[in-house]
């Protein structure tokens, strides 16, 4: 029995450990996730190994059902064949399984219930099903964890995990038409996604608990769809690589200072998704292609959104409601591009700019939409760089009062209307200097609505028109054209 516990001990030791660098950052509490080394090692409880097979293209393969009581208990589940049917269940603490289907139309099922159980799954073949469900109370270094891998295609995991603190590990699935489905209930939720290559792979995540992470690192196919719901507070949503086309990636949270993070996102026609409910939020997406659509909706307080984009033909969106959002579109570079900010509230910030000066590629002929409702609210738009950018089309509207707009175009037949509506409005230059267009063929318009607005700056543009209009009193217009 010894030599068998052994067994499992190594099997546990290497197919369930976890590399450090999942558990990056203070965030995530490696104590709570250390796999317990000596549980079979020292194990009080039994031990169970089963290996069966299947011929190939049986219609009926085997049926295991395996069933333990008490703590520090292991099994250890291998099928190889064709419709086999694996069905582990634990209760007490401590415990662990482990089960591999090697072949087509498996299935396999897991049930844990107790604190600090540890389930291992692998799927290879096509068609196969695995369900992993655990229960227990466990928090802050006692918690469930499961790890499962898949190589194959239209593969099916589902894990459910309530009660306590639960870590959920998805590891090199390789395949197309895979889904993977988690669902996480209580105080410290973690769901990691690691080396997802293929195509049309489906991956929902649904968590509801105190404390909530999602990490996905590399992601490289297309048509894939991932669909990320987070309720409750302090939530965190990292995505570390995307490099594919048609992906589509939904992000809902709904509560206290959520985070969407994700690093460079490269390819085309994908599409992302953000709702963010509540205050303290933050939404952080960098794209790197063509006809890509991200839009960003947060309802709340002090929700910070940023969005960079390189390619041509894409669709920015930012929708905040609510006072004190920040909002940068920065570092945009391409052709045929829509940008649309809509801001409603008091003390928010938008900032629409192109690359850096340092930067050589132009931004021609997008779209730029700006709406603030509310007052103080600051606006900046600065499309200048080492390059000419032209041919951009820029709406810029404020409703409010004691609102700025700090601006700076360079380039030729750009199209620019600017209103403003209300009392003590500004439209300036940046750092409170004077406002500065210059180029060939460029179109002003400048519409202020009420008492105390001002307008300074100069354009240098020839065979261009400037139109500004003032209702109002002590308004105050100062324009050099040359």
């Amino acid at each position: 029995m010894k030599l068998q516990k052994s067994i499992i001990t190594c099997a546990v030791m290497m197919a369930l450990s976890i590399s450090s660098n999942a558990f990056a950052g203070d965030e995530s509490k490696a104590s709570a996730t250390s796999m317990k080394t000596d549980v079979m090692i020292n194990a009080a409880g039994n031990v169970i190994i089963l290996s069966q097979t299947s011929q190939q293209g049986a219609v009926f393969g085997n049926d295991v059902r395996l069933a333990q009581e008490g703590d520090f208990n292991g099994i250890a589940a291998i099928t190889n064949g064709e419709n086999n049917d694996t069905e582990i269940t634990q209760i007490g603490s401590d415990n662990v399984a482990i089960s591999d289907s090697i072949g087509d139309i498996n299935i396999q099922e897991i049930y844990q219930e107790g604190k600090n159980n540890q389930s291992l799954s692998s799927l290879t073949g096509n068609e196969n099903s695995l369900k992993v469900t655990q229960s227990g109370d466990g928090y802050l270094g006692y918690g469930n964890q499961t790890k499962n891998t898949i190589v194959g295609d239209s593969n099916t995991i589902i894990m459910e995990q309530a009660d306590g603190g639960h870590w959920a590990f998805n590891e090199n699935m390789q395949g197309a038409d895979n889904k993977v489905e988690t669902k996480q209930s209580g105080q410290w939720n973690e769901i990691h996604l690691n080396n997802i290559i293929g195509d049309a792979n489906d991956v929902q995540v649904d968590q509801d608990g105190f404390w909530s992470i999602v990490t996905i690192e590399s992601i490289q196919g297309n048509g894939n769809t991932f669909d990320i719901k987070e309720s409750g507070d302090q939530n965190k949503v990292t995505i570390a690589e995307v490099n594919g086309e048609v992906n589509n990636i939904e992000i809902d949270q709904s509560g206290n200072n959520n985070e969407a993070i994700s690093t460079i996102f490269m390819g085309d026609n994908n599409e992302v998704t953000v709702l963010q409910l509540g205050d303290t939020n933050k939404s952080t997406f960098d794209i790197i292609g063509d006809n890509n659509d991200v839009l960003a909706n947060q309802v709340g307080n002090e929700n910070t959104s940023y969005i960079g984009g390189l390619g041509l033909d894409n669709k920015f969106k930012v929708i905040q409601t609510g006072d004190v959002n920040s909002s940068h579109i920065v570092n945009f570079n391409g052709d045929n591009n829509d940008i649309n900010v809509i801001q409603t509230g008091d003390d928010n910030v938008s900032l629409i700019q192109a690359s850096a000066v340092n930067n050589a590629l132009t931004t021609d002929n997008n779209n730029i939409a700006l709406k603030q409702t509310g007052n103080m609210n600051d606006a900046v738009v600065n499309i200048s760089t080492i390059l000419d950018s032209n041919g951009n089309n820029m709406d810029i509207a404020q409703n409010g009062d004691l609102n700025a707009l700090d601006i700076l175009v360079e380039g030729s037949s750009h199209i620019i209307n600017i209103a403003q509506n209300g009392d003590e409005n500004m439209i300036i230059g940046a750092n409170g200097s004077a406002m500065l267009i210059g180029g060939v063929g460029i179109n002003l318009d400048i519409s202020q609505t009420g008492n105390g607005n001002l307008v300074e700056g100069s354009i240098i543009s020839s065979y261009g028109s400037v139109a500004i209009t003032q209702v109002g009193d002590w308004n105050s217009a100062t324009i050099i054209q040359q």
